[in-house]
């Protein structure tokens, strides 16, 4: 079952470059096995907060997605970025309809 992850990350106002840090980051998130969307986007009502969309194969994928992030290998440049913890929102798709 699909799973979407939304993760509010509130920005450091003395962030210089936050985009470098994403390009740096999200290229591993993307190619990781299971995902099948990565996106930031930013909300015009809350700019100190970017909002990380992923959609992933499974959730079974997206767990096994966190456990490498918190390897070494996996480490990630958002505490360069993050004002604080960034709050995780899991869904589960209850209904979905394809335009095709």
């Amino acid at each position: 079952m699909t799973v979407t992850v939304l993760m509010d990350i509130p920005l450091r106002a003395d962030t210089a470059d936050v985009d470098a840090a994403f390009l740096h980051d999200l290229p591993a998130t993307a190619g990781f096995p299971g995902n099948e969307l990565t996106e930031v986007l930013s909300d015009e009502s809350r700019p100190g907060t970017l909002t990380l969309l992923t959609r992933w194969a499974s959730g079974a994928a997206y767990d096994e997605y966190v456990a490498w992030r918190r390897t070494p290998e996996g480490a990630t440049r958002l505490p360069d970025i993050a004002a604080g913890p960034p709050s995780v929102r899991r869904f589960s798709s209850r209904l979905s309809f394809d335009e095709t």
